[in-house]
């Protein structure tokens, strides 16, 4: 398109107002428009949003956007940016700002090709209408650089920095330059995520009475360390069986595994909590299946218990760049489903 505007206005102090309304829709095309307008229907949940004069402009959180999470070597993300507005305009330019753990991006909608992030901007060149009252749908899938010692559990996120248009009624060319309030949700780079399940044990029974109540399963690709597991132990109101005050017993493969663990007590109807500290830590050996057996003293006549991973801020593992994850970081970015454990016993 020719670059014919008679003035250019730059806004570089716009009022903002926070806003709550902007939408997913596939676009559309109409005869009584540009050919390379485009359209989008009104949306709610935004990562954060704002509006410029005749522009709104947010970042999305729903499928297939990624949560906020940790990603492993090697994986991408997918986030949304969208544009609506109240006038006609021809959407020109749009610029990213980016840390240097990310490597590139991609939209499909604009380019057939990644646009990399050489000199800590990424560019893209829009050139699409859009009509008063509606908008523009941007999915973004981001590429990131290899994880290593140095970088491995630092978070990541994108910024909208730049935006320029044009309003077609006067023909007017306008830069609009934002702060830092239109960002993606923050990615935690990571060597590798561990697997951690949660499933029903059999009918098990240590020399000391102590019977199997949990069963947790460890996966995963690649090389990791857990040094600590919390535990939530709930039991359902109708069973008279209780836990008492007792340090768990952990066994993989009938050897005890060394452990410092909290001491756990759970009522009949009540719950209890502790923490598995593995003192020396439980290597997982990348590609297998490594299965934990938690045994626990039980009494009463009939127990149910349900075990979960819980709470998140006190789970503490190692990657395979021997980095430890904490608790802080864990209770942000851990979103995988660990499932829960199910015990029966009646006498």
């Amino acid at each position: 398109m020719k670059n014919d505007f008679h003035v250019r206005t730059t806004l570089k102090n716009p009022a903002i107002f926070l806003i709550f309304l902007i939408a997913f829709s596939a676009c559309k095309k109409e005869s009584n428009w540009p050919e390379n307008s485009v359209n989008s229907a009104s949306v709610q949940n935004v990562v954060s949003g704002k509006s410029f004069g005749i522009l709104n402009i947010s970042t999305g959180i729903l499928p297939p956007v990624t949560q906020k999470c940790f990603i492993a070597n090697g994986d991408s993300s997918i986030a949304e940016f969208q544009v609506t507005a109240t006038r006609l305009i021809l959407l020109r330019r749009m610029d990213f700002a980016a840390p240097s753990l990310v490597q590139s991006s991609y939209i499909s909608s604009v380019y057939n090709y990644k646009v990399y992030n050489d000199t800590g901007v990424m560019t893209y060149y829009i050139d699409k209408y859009i009509k008063p009252g509606s908008g523009a749908d941007l999915f973004m899938q981001v590429f990131y650089n290899a994880v290593n010692e140095n970088n491995s559990g630092t978070s990541a996120r994108i910024t909208l920095t730049h935006v320029t248009y044009v309003t077609m009624n006067d023909n007017v060319e306008h830069d609009l330059y934002l702060d830092s309030s239109i960002k993606t949700a923050p990615m935690c780079l990571v060597a590798n995520k561990p697997g951690i399940t949660f499933q029903n044990p059999p009918v098990s029974v240590l020399d000391n009475g102590y019977k199997e109540i949990i069963q947790v399963k460890l996966t995963g690709d690649s090389n990791w360390i857990l040094n600590a597991l919390p535990i939530s132990v709930f039991a359902p109101k109708n069973y008279s069986g209780y836990i008492p005050a007792c340090r768990l017993i952990v066994q993989n493969n009938s050897e005890t595994i060394i452990t410092k663990s909290d001491s756990l007590s759970v009522p009949a109807a009540g719950i209890g909590h502790t923490v598995i500290h593995f003192t020396n830590g439980f290597q997982h050996k990348a590609g297998h299946n490594q299965i934990l057996k938690i045994y626990a003293p039980v009494n009463g006549t009939t127990a149910n218990f349900v075990s979960s991973m819980n709470p998140y801020n006190s789970l503490i593992w190692t990657d395979g760049l021997n980095t430890k994850i904490n608790g802080k970081l864990n209770n942000q970015y851990f979103k995988d489903d660990t499932g829960f454990s199910s015990f029966y016993y009646a006498e």
